[in-house]
């Protein structure tokens, strides 16, 4: 019995060491079935979004005076041209070459040969001021104002015909009807924008009927037919207004009616000018729910006029979005304010931003000929009472804080 015992007890002692062996464990951790991990994730493609994006800029009235004339001449250019404008916009000049789309409002005539150099009351300015703002980076130059006739049919065509010479759309300038009829349209990164150009009157000088161009007047446009036309060849349609009275910094009756109608139709940025100062940006809402955001006035970009009010204008600039081909959106819209300088004796011409202009610049500011005086804080003063908070650059709002 004994030798059984031990037996046993040797039997299980060899059976325990056996399960007390690390061998045993390695040998099932080696055997079990191992899956890659990889084997069991479905791959999901990307999903592709067409997203496009283009930034746009608009500027204001630009006029010709005898000091930016005189400066232009003084700068000299290596190009063989009389004249060179572009000192006078170097301040602005990154802006505007930035911006996908740039507008500018060309308040003055380019007649070229034959005309003589004249401002007010009835302008005319050197074409090498086109050749400087094409190459500054404005894309659409607006035509329609109340100065377009002020050398007559030839000379407004003989300006058509320039800007046609050169890589830019023109609006507002029309030599028929037809013309007038075949909507402008401008592309940018597959986004189409139409621009439809209208002026209230042209200071008592003819009507289309004793002039061979057709002057697309406000009150004659079928604005709703015009609209609806613009929006079968274009993503978004633009309208350049030359409306308001001068001086004034609230837009009249009749800039709150037509820029109701333009929203009715649909119409999605309004740019006006005409006034010579700032007036206010807004959005309003149209009979079926739309959004037109309205800029009533840009202001002088450049004019050498009396008062301190004319001084100040703006850029307008936001972004311009369509996702999947979805209607594009406005977006990040903001008023940038600007002042025209000049020194004593109208020299030394130049748009500054006005968050970067100084209390010095102000005092020695050449509105001094004409007997009158500004601060800083009178040309800021404009722009509080005018722009709302919402539409200016947090740079500028940190500047005069």
């Amino acid at each position: 019995m004994k030798k059984t015992f031990f037996s046993i007890l040797l039997i299980l002692c060899l059976v325990l060491a056996s399960c007390s062996n690390g061998n045993n464990v390695e040998f099932t951790e080696k055997n079990e079935t191992q899956v890659p991990l990889t084997n069991n994730i479905q791959e999901v493609p990307e999903e592709k979004v067409d997203y496009k994006k283009i930034s746009f800029l608009g500027a204001g009235d630009n006029i010709v005076y005898f000091g930016t004339v005189r400066d232009a001449q003084r700068n000299g250019t290596p190009d063989g041209r009389k004249y060179n404008f572009k000192p006078i916009y170097s301040e602005v000049a990154d802006l505007i070459k930035n911006a996908d789309v740039s507008f500018i409002n060309q308040e003055t005539l380019m007649c070229g040969d034959g005309y003589q150099f004249s401002y007010y009351p009835f302008f005319n300015g050197p074409q090498d001021m086109g050749h400087d703002l094409v190459e500054l980076g404005f894309d659409v130059v607006g035509m329609a104002n109340n100065h377009m006739l002020d050398k007559g049919n030839a000379g407004l065509e003989k300006t058509i015909d320039f800007w046609k010479t050169l890589p830019v759309t023109i609006t507002g300038g029309y030599k028929t009807k037809d013309d007038y009829s075949n909507i402008t349209v401008h592309e940018s990164n597959g986004i189409k924008i139409a621009f439809l150009s209208y002026t209230e009157h042209t200071n008592g000088n003819g009507s289309s009927s004793k002039y061979g161009t057709y002057i697309p007047y406000l009150k004659n446009a079928n604005i709703a037919e015009e609209v609806a036309r613009a929006k079968e060849k274009a993503d978004l349609v633009f309208v350049s207004v030359h409306w308001g009275e001068e001086g004034t910094f609230k837009p009249n009756n009749f800039e709150k009616e037509y820029a109701k109608k333009f929203a009715d139709a649909g119409v999605d940025v309004i740019l006006g000018h005409h006034p010579h100062v700032i007036q206010p940006v807004e959005w309003i809402e149209g009979k079926n729910g739309n959004k037109t955001l309205c800029v009533y006035s840009l202001g002088n970009f450049m004019a050498e006029q009396a008062y301190a009010y004319n001084m100040v204008g703006g850029m307008i600039t936001f972004d311009i979005v369509s996702v999947d081909g979805s209607k594009p959106d406005i977006e990040n819209v903001k008023f940038i304010p600007t002042v025209f300088d000049w020194g004593d004796g109208f020299y030394n011409n130049k748009v500054y931003l006005l968050e970067k202009y100084t209390s010095e610049q102000a005092n020695k500011h050449g509105i001094g000929k004409y007997g009158r005086k500004t601060s800083l804080a009178q040309l800021r003063g404009y722009v509080s009472n005018t722009i709302n908070d919402e539409f200016l650059p947090t740079s500028y709002l940190e500047a005069v804080k």
